[in-house]
């Protein structure tokens, strides 16, 4: 009988680890960066001191699976001078929330501000995939506030809420962290 209660809870710690190998479609990625003419997926293994600062500026754990980190590098012309240049990546990062696990991508621009937030898995409550919710982190960067108690709109159980907004700030530091800032 233990066995049996045990596989269940062995798959729920397993899943969400594997949702970050499944590569964003162009489709999805394109609901980030629109002018994107390509995307290039770029992987690298982040070192331990670059983990602590993570968690220390985020304010969130790092997981096992942020330590080799894949980022899809949108690619655009720049208008004035034609040439083909870096505007931003997407990254995946997981969210435990008070139900269940979630997987979001969170697009950033090169200095780092949130572009746009997807829910690409959701276990816990629909109303976290809500554009009202999810624009409130829009245009934020690292030098914003982002006070969990008085600074956004929190829907659903707000430990769940909590939890999205400080894996999408996970999020933004892992970018920067992959960009050597």
């Amino acid at each position: 009988m233990k066995k049996l209660l045990l596989l269940p809870m062995t798959l729920f710690m397993i899943v969400p680890a594997l949702g970050h190998g499944d590569a964003l479609s162009r489709e999805t990625l394109k609901k980030f960066f629109p002018e994107a003419e390509n995307f290039v997926s770029r992987q690298k293994s982040l070192t331990s001191q670059q983990l602590l600062q993570v968690e220390k500026a985020s304010g969130d754990e790092v997981q096992a699976v942020d330590r080799d980190l894949t980022v899809y590098v949108a690619i655009a012309k720049d208008p004035q001078t034609g040439k083909m240049q870096s505007i931003g990546g997407v990254v995946v990062v997981d969210a435990m929330g008070a139900k269940g696990f979630l997987d979001l991508a969170v697009g950033c621009n090169l200095d780092g501000s949130i572009r746009k937030v997807l829910v690409l898995e959701n276990m816990d409550d629909k109303e976290l995939e809500s554009e009202t919710f999810l624009g409130q982190l829009e245009g934020k960067g690292p030098s914003d506030s982002w006070d969990l108690e008085n600074g956004f709109r929190l829907v659903g159980n707000p430990a769940s809420a909590r939890a999205v907004i400080r894996a999408v700030r996970r999020g933004m530091y892992l970018f920067l962290a992959f960009m050597g800032r």
